[in-house]
């Protein structure tokens, strides 16, 4: 993301369905029925504080190490999600609502 179109406008969302795993194709749902449920998150990207910088370089490298060699002047930035609405599609009826204290207080 460029840091001009982040200063612009950080709205973001990201869509999670349970299509992109076997769980869809096992019980024969198409991925547009609602019983092949999903996630959406919606909210703003946040660039990271100082204090945060150590922690989001270990999970970022962590999973994709190669990140951490590529080149410095294109000018990347740690950034998080500040999550604001999340909605629930699992059945008939329309959405569910989950605020973001339910859904993170929830023990996996």
């Amino acid at each position: 993301i460029s840091l001009l179109v982040f200063q612009i406008n950080s709205n973001a969302s990201l869509t999670v369905s349970l299509a992109q795993t076997p769980y869809c194709k096992k019980h024969r749902y198409d991925p547009q029925n609602p019983l092949c449920a999903h996630i959406i998150f919606c909210g703003s990207i946040v660039k990271v504080n100082d204090s945060e910088v150590g922690l989001a370089k270990k999970a970022l490298f962590s999973r994709h190490p190669e990140m951490e060699s590529w080149p410095k002047d294109h000018n990347w930035f740690f950034a998080k999600f500040n999550i604001t609405n999340i909605w629930v599609l699992d059945y008939f009826g329309g959405l569910k609502i989950v605020t973001p204290e339910e859904y993170y207080s929830v023990k996996p």
